[in-house]
């Protein structure tokens, strides 16, 4: 498909509120994008975070949150990026940082694990080792968690894999936002990449999160220089940030771009050499 719509729902963290009213809210706000015939929808990271301890807020793999994302997933009929959340294994001997991938069916179709922790989730999360790339109708989508998208290699192992078009659910407090965004449109230029980047808004322990989610892709009939098509959600307000993406001029750029990457490595390697 060579034209996309996609929703970036920039989620209020309320927490004092029970899980049921946090899922009421979430379904409210992927029900809007549905209305808007958004194919795929994205919630950020932590968006279903409540009071209390890292402990309190983990659920098993097929827990209340998953099975919500099933259901809501195929009641809307859209591809749906289940944000990032805290989960443990089933023999509860590891936790991990997931976001979950599902079809319009309802169907999972990939869970993602964080690669790389942050700060204080290393002493209580056990790092991802895999980069999954989904394959839909629509194009093959990849993601990348929150510190993941910081690391070039992500993004650059999916363009080489053929990924369409990046996810990326975050928590991103308000003193790093513009390294946030100087690392979106750095790894898009590198990859000529379509991102989606979705941020909460709100805060706690003094932390506040301004949202300022990311929906960037590449004017048409621009090649040389490439440029970005970049549309920032509102600062500090739960939003819907809707866009539509082209992926067949993203494609076209991407395939002169890693042409040129080749070419690069062969001379440096001596790969050339007759």
């Amino acid at each position: 498909m060579k034209v996309i719509r996609v929703a970036a729902i920039q989620f209020r963290i309320e927490i004092e509120s029970s899980r049921e009213r946090i899922l009421e809210r979430a379904k409210k706000l992927i029900g809007e994008a549905a209305k808007e015939e958004v194919q795929i929808v994205c919630l950020p990271e932590r968006w279903n975070y409540r009071k209390g301890n890292v402990e309190d807020n983990l659920e098993p793999v097929n827990g209340p949150t998953m099975g919500f994302l099933e259901k809501i997933s195929e009641e809307y009929g859209i591809y749906l990026i289940g944000g990032a959340i805290w989960v443990f294994n089933e023999n509860k001997t590891e936790n991990h940082i997931i976001a979950g991938i599902f079809n319009p069916k309802g169907e999972i179709l990939s869970i993602q694990q964080k690669l790389h922790l942050y700060l204080y989730e290393k002493s209580f999360f056990s790092p991802g080792k895999n980069l999954n790339v989904v394959d839909t109708e629509l194009g093959k989508i990849g993601v990348a968690i929150c510190f993941d998208m910081t690391f070039p290699e992500v993004a650059r192992f999916y363009a080489l894999e053929g990924v369409d078009l990046i996810f990326s659910p975050v928590l991103i407090r308000d003193d790093g936002i513009e390294n946030w965004h100087i690392y979106l449109k750095a790894r898009a230029l590198e990859n000529r990449m379509p991102i989606c980047a979705v941020n909460c808004v709100g805060g706690f322990n003094d932390k506040k999160f301004p949202g300022q989610s990311l929906i960037i892709d590449f004017k048409k009939g621009h090649e040389t220089p490439s440029k970005l098509q970049v549309r920032e959600g509102v600062p500090y307000k739960e939003q819907v940030l809707i866009a539509t993406v082209d992926l067949a001029t993203a494609r076209k750029l991407r395939k002169k771009r890693l042409a040129e990457r080749l070419e690069i490595d062969n001379r440096i390697l001596g790969k050339n050499k007759k």
